[in-house]
């Protein structure tokens, strides 16, 4: 890879979102078991793992520069020398050390910015938890890499064994920084920028070919958008947050999930929106706030062709419709059920129409400048919402990992949210386990350890109408 690397507009567009006031990282929260080397400094032992770890984890050195003069979307530098003191930290919790602490603490963590001045990735060792387990947060700004490029480069930091016989090995000291001329960056900002808009240009003839021939005339095309387009009640989740999170989890067999996905012969991710939306359908209904009408969540997919490893992103967002407004939860495992066919039917359709970058001309400049005037003008509260919150569901490893020694017991993630979007419920498979995270702002959820035992109980419910 060459030392600059100019970052895609997708990925710039999370930087450019951080206008809103809201941090654009991503992270897990990992509680892990005494592993082989018990005892000792699991701080230390962490700092040194990854030290001997970073050859093969080359995003976790690349840092950000401005493009010269805003003439493109900033760019990657990707030899920084690393602090591993500022890296990996340590927090230890009072006692009693109970799990409440820990998730006020992870919210905590969460809410902080990142440093833009250093490569934006950070692991917090916290101990002190009762039952004598050490947790691990972790965070990684979205504009580094996105979940599936997540899961590769935890790969190069994690083990499927405790004491693998081939460990990575210590790699050489970076080289000192050479920054090129100014005339020289802005040639290559301007080539990058040229270079976009040259791929969207050459891509319009298919663009044009797939919307004759897949779904008729291009005015057919952009009506069946238009109709796909749905608009969302407004709930106590679509407001302005403020600057602080909670967070909350839950694990669920896998086992289970397939049961009942196989029980009803819907699909496990058909199941995940159905204990969501019977958690939600619960939790406004104690508060008098369930509206008439189906909630809708924002659903990520990935765009990423098969064997792309590419630490960058590559994702885009569907509406899925979460029918609240059903009582009986089997009627709406179905109903979602049929949503999420009409979802892959407009993807398969519309995936080519959906574009992965964009131009960077003067864009730091004006995707800022936009994001602040979201923000001042209060734009999520007054125009229509298109979602009420983020569902997002996330295949992880089928099998135990190891970090540094210890198994991981337990690996919840933890995702974003922003104005107009004040709840994330993020779900990852990991070894026989549905690990779900959510994260909120706590003035539209200040306990979602609730909604957290509300999945809970829907998938009791659910499990209670299979016949056999």
């Amino acid at each position: 890879m060459s030392k600059h690397q100019p970052l895609s507009g997708l990925d710039a567009a999370f930087l450019y979102l951080e206008g809103l006031g809201t941090p654009m990282h991503v992270g897990s929260l990992m509680l892990l078991e005494a592993g082989q080397r018990k005892g000792g400094d699991f701080h230390q032992q962490l700092r040194d793992h990854v030290a001997d770890r970073l050859a093969a984890a080359a995003p976790l050195r690349r840092v950000l520069e401005d493009a010269p003069l805003g003439l493109s979307h900033p760019i990657w530098r990707g030899d920084a020398e690393l602090d591993l003191d500022w890296h990996i930290q340590h927090r230890r919790l009072r006692a009693p050390g109970s799990m409440k602490a820990l998730m006020k603490l992870t919210g905590r963590l969460h809410a902080e910015p990142m440093d833009r001045d250093r490569p934006l990735w950070q692991l917090v060792v916290i101990d002190g938890l009762a039952d004598g387990r050490v947790a691990l947060y972790s965070r990684i700004h979205h504009a580094l890499l996105d979940g599936q490029g997540g899961v590769a480069l935890a790969r190069a930091l994690l083990d499927t064994e405790p004491d693998p016989e081939t460990p990575g090995h210590r790699p050489p000291p970076a080289p000192a920084s050479h920054p090129s001329g100014k005339a020289r960056l802005a040639v290559r900002a301007a080539g990058s920028t040229v270079s976009a808009w040259g791929r969207w240009m050459r891509g319009l003839p298919d663009t044009v070919k797939l919307a004759a021939s897949g779904v008729g005339s291009p005015i057919r095309t952009v009506a069946g958008l238009r109709d796909s387009l749905l608009f969302a009640p407004k709930t106590r989740f679509n407001v302005q947050i403020g600057d602080q999170r909670a967070f909350g989890v839950t694990s669920l067999a896998l086992k289970r999930i397939k049961g009942v996905a196989q029980g009803y012969g819907v699909s496990l991710n058909d199941v995940v929106m159905a204990l969501c939306t019977g958690a939600l359908r619960s939790a406004l209904k104690q508060h008098g706030e369930l509206p008439d009408r189906p909630l809708i969540a924002g659903m990520p997919i990935s765009l990423r062709a098969q064997g792309n490893g590419e630490a960058n992103n590559q994702v885009s967002m569907v509406q899925c419709e979460l029918p609240t407004d059903e009582a009986d939860p089997i009627e709406r495992l179905k109903r979602i059920h049929a949503s999420t066919g009409r979802i892959k039917a407009r993807v398969q359709t519309f995936s080519h129409l959906i574009p992965t970058d964009f131009p960077g001309l003067a864009a730091p400049f004006w995707a800022t400048g936009l994001s602040r005037l979201w923000k001042a003008g209060r734009l999520s509260e007054r125009l229509p919402a298109l979602a009420n919150l983020v569902i997002s569901n996330v295949p992880g490893p089928p099998v135990p990992l190891f970090l540094a020694g210890r198994r991981i017991s337990h690996y919840y993630p933890i995702s974003i949210v922003t104005h107009g979007l004040g709840l994330n419920i993020t779900v990852q498979s990991y070894a026989g386990s549905l690990e779900v995270g959510i994260l909120a702002c706590p003035e539209v959820l200040p306990e979602p350890a609730r909604l957290a035992r509300r999945i809970d109980q829907a998938l009791d419910e659910l499990e209670g109408g299979i016949t056999t």
